[in-house]
Parts: structure tokens; sequence; C-alpha cells
């Protein structure tokens, strides 16, 4: 029995006690620790891809970032004297370097593509902040229906590539609410953010980024894009007789309560900044607008005529013909190579006219001579220097019909060179449309030979003395020694 009972006590002696504990529970705090070290984890991993450029667009051929970037190099050494904004519009419908030329200064397209009135006055306080200019000029195109908080798909990816080119970090901050919807805050500032997406579906995109450098462009740029060079074919012009056609509708497209708060806004910027205001319509082809009229008397109740010049009315057939616009009848039809000239000369009178005592005069500046010599539109205003390439073949022979030949040169364009003439404006009639040829005495592959050339005077080329004879470009191994007989036609 004893045994027994000494079995059952040490049976009862190794069962185990089970001791039950209760968990601590997480404190606010805790949680909040967590969170914040997680978001700060995910910050700086966006952060640093950011900084590396891992999730950057493809900026080959960002011009926009191309404008910013040099704009602030430019006004390192330079000023800017007149600042022009807008959007595509601007940047394919006037060629800032025959601009500058023409007026003998220093002028500077900042636009971006598709965006809206309200990313243009930011662009434009920027540029005031950034250096001062004497004068700004604002394209209206960017006047139209639109709300910023709503813009969606290509339009507010414009609105981002606008806002991401721009520099001053405060005014960015401050802009933010007003440019976008408070979803696209985040994506608007980082890339990572915005396309994250390509892990998936551009990888390619992101392998180019790991190797991109910044190209390294040689030469002037004050923010022009040459993206059309021929103009309206016969074929595409017959789209326009079809009965009832309507290619771009302004009475559809007026302007919002936004771009008129905006227009307000501009002017005051430049009123308080002392900054000379300019509004200007660059024209589509007249046949391809309707309902101008309507847009315009809007339009005119908040800028001030005297301080717009409007290219599409009154329209000037013989200057904005169909060469000057692209070959299309969507709505959205830009300027050629060619109208972008015709467009720049025009505006440069519009301003000798109206606003001389503004704008310097730095063509006689060794400096500014220095930054533009050959550059685009310089040979039509100013004679060439002693260069070793360009030839000064004539200057002041009066022709028989007693117009003055003020300059012949013989200049270089790009790989080519080219043939211009210069007719003082003094007892001459209009030239424009006319050609010219010119017997020369030339040496080309070592051969002497009697060479015909052929130049046109067209509204391209207008300094406010000149009418400009231009040729085509030519073969760059020609030498010409004397030059035998000059023709108008």
């Amino acid at each position: 029995m004893a045994a027994k009972q000494n079995k059952n006590k040490s049976a009862q002696s190794v069962t185990p006690k089970v001791v039950e504990t209760k968990s601590q529970p997480q404190t606010i705090f805790q949680f909040l620790a967590k969170v914040l070290i997680f978001s700060f984890v995910i910050v700086a991993i966006i952060l640093f891809t950011d900084s590396k450029g891992y999730f950057n667009p493809d900026y080959s051929n960002d011009h926009t970032r191309r404008k910013w970037n040099t704009f602030y190099e430019f006004i390192k050494k330079q000023p800017v004297d007149v600042v022009l904004v807008g959007n595509s519009h601007l940047y394919t419908g006037l060629n800032p370097d025959n601009l500058s030329n023409t007026l003998g200064a220093n002028c500077f397209i900042l636009a971006s593509p598709g965006t809206t009135l309200s990313d243009t006055y930011f662009c434009l306080k920027e540029a005031i902040a950034a250096r001062k200019p004497r004068m700004a000029i604002v394209e209206t195109f960017t006047i139209n229906d639109y709300d910023n908080h709503a813009l969606k798909n290509g339009a507010l990816s414009d609105q981002f590539k606008s806002f991401s080119a721009r520099k001053n970090t405060m005014h960015k901050l401050f802009s933010t609410p007003l440019l976008f919807s408070s979803e696209n805050y985040a994506p608007a500032w980082s890339n990572t953010i915005r396309n994250h997406n390509f892990i998936f579906n551009d990888t390619a995109q992101i392998r180019r980024n790991l190797s991109y450098e910044e190209p390294v462009r040689p030469g002037l740029y004050l923010g022009r894009y040459n993206r059309f060079l021929s103009g309206i074919e016969d074929s595409t012009l017959l789209k326009y007789d079809r009965q009832g056609f309507v290619a771009y509708d302004y009475a559809q497209n007026m302007a919002s309560d936004e771009a008129k708060h905006y227009i307000r806004k501009i002017i005051q910027l430049c009123d308080e900044n002392n900054v000379e205001l300019v509004f200007m319509t660059l024209p589509m082809y007249h046949r391809h607008v309707h309902n101008y009229d309507v847009f315009k008397k809007d339009l005119a109740t908040l800028i001030d005529t005297a301080r717009w010049i409007d290219f599409q009315l009154p329209y000037d057939n013989d200057a904005f013909t169909a060469e000057c616009f692209e070959n299309t009848v969507s709505g959205n039809q830009h300027m050629t190579y060619y109208g972008a000239r015709v467009a720049a000369y025009k505006l440069a009178t519009y301003l000798k006219n109206n606003f001389a005592k503004v704008l310097p005069v730095r063509s006689n500046d060794i400096e500014w001579k220095k930054l533009f010599y050959a550059s685009d539109g310089y040979f039509e205003n100013y004679p060439p220097e002693n260069d070793g390439v360009s030839q000064l073949l004539l200057q002041n022979v009066l022709l028989p019909n007693g117009i003055t030949l003020r300059e012949m040169s013989f200049v270089p364009v790009g790989d080519a060179k080219r043939l211009i003439v210069k007719i003082d404006k003094k007892n001459a009639a209009s030239m424009f449309g006319k050609k010219m040829r010119i017997q020369t005495k030339s040496i080309f592959n070592g051969q002497e030979r009697l060479i015909e050339l052929q130049a046109e005077c067209s509204p391209a080329y207008a300094p406010e003395l000149f009418y400009v004879f231009a040729s085509e470009p030519l073969n760059p191994g020609v030498t010409i020694k004397d030059v035998v007989d000059v023709m108008i036609e």
C-alpha cells in the first residue's frame, strides 16, 4: 500500500505546471514610431531614386527642360531683354534668333507644350525673379477653356513636364496647390512616384537612365524648336473646301474664368516689377480658324489692345501664306520654320515702332557680337567680319534702275554657304516675291568658271532698312572671285 502511494506521489511530482502569461498591448507611440520609420524608409528610397534619375522620362528630346537649363546658364553672363512665354504655338511659331538679331537684343523663349495660362504665369514669375527682363511677351493660345484641377492624361503630363523643368523651389512649392489637384502633388514633385510603372512596362528607359549623360550642345540656344519644315500641301488645302468643314472653332474654346483670373495676375505681376507687357496672338492659317472675332471681342475686355499684337485678325495674306503652317487640318495647327521667321520680323517691327525706348541696342557690343555671330538671321542684319570664311563681295553699288545694292555677301550657314544681298528700301518698291540672278566668276573643284546664282526676297527676312535676297544653301567648296552682273526680275 505504501509503495503504491509513493508511486502516485512520484507521478504527481513530475506533472508540469502550466503558467498563463498575458501579452503586452502595443502602445500608440510604438505604432506611430513604426509608421514613422516605414515612412522615412519610403521617402529615403524615393529621394535616392529621384537623385539618381532611375525613373526619369526620356530627356533626350525634352526641350522644355533644355530651355530652363540654358536660360539659367545664359543669365549668368548676359541679361535677357525679352522673355516670351506660352506653349508649343510660341516655340514653333516664332524664331528667337531672328528676333534677337533684328532687334540687337537678347530674346529668350520659355514655353512648354500644352501648358495652361496658369502655368505660363508661374513660368513668367520665375523668369522675372531669376533676372528681370525689360519686356515680357505672352502668347495667347494658352488662354482657353480649362480647369487645372481637372486636367487629365496628356494635358496633365504636359503640366508635369513644365513644372518639373522650373528651378525655383519656393515658387514651385507655392504653385503646387494652384496647378494640381491634391492627388497629383506627389507625382508633380517626384519622377519616381510619377513613373514607377517603368518597372513593369519600360525597363528599357530605366536602363538608359542608368548611363544617361546630359548632352553638350554647342552654339546659341534661345528656346526655339524647329518641328515643321514644310507648309500646307495642295491636297490638304482642298479639305478646307468641304462644305461645313471647321478645323478650329474659337467659340468652343473661350477663355475660362481661371484663364481670365491669370490674365489679371500676369498684368499685375508685370506692373509690380516694372516689366513692359505685350500679348501676342500667333496665327493659324486663315481658313483653319472660325469664330475668332468672338474670342477676340471677349479677350479685349481684359487686355489693353494697344499692347496686343494680333497676327490672326487682321490677317496678312501676303506674309502668312500656306508655307507658314504645318501640313494639317487638325485643330492644333502649328507654324513652320519659315513661318516662325516671318512672325519674328513682324514682331520686331512692332516692338521697334512701339517700344524703342524700352529695349537696348546691343548690336555694337563686342560680347553680343561674339554670342550671336553667324546665328540664324545675323548676316541678314549685319555685315560679316573678316573671319576667313565669309566674303563681302559688294557694297553701296548703284544698280541701273536707281536702286542701291547696299551689300552682297557670301556667308556660311551650317555646313553650306548662302549668298545674301541687301537692297536699300529707299527709292525701292516692295521686293517681296522678286528674284535676283547674279552672274559670278567662281572657283569650284580648283577650276574657275562662270556660275549663275539665284536669290529670292521673302518676308521671312525683313530687316527695317533692307530688302533681303537670299539664295538656297550652296556647296561650301565654292569661292566667288568676282560679280559680273546683277539682275532683278
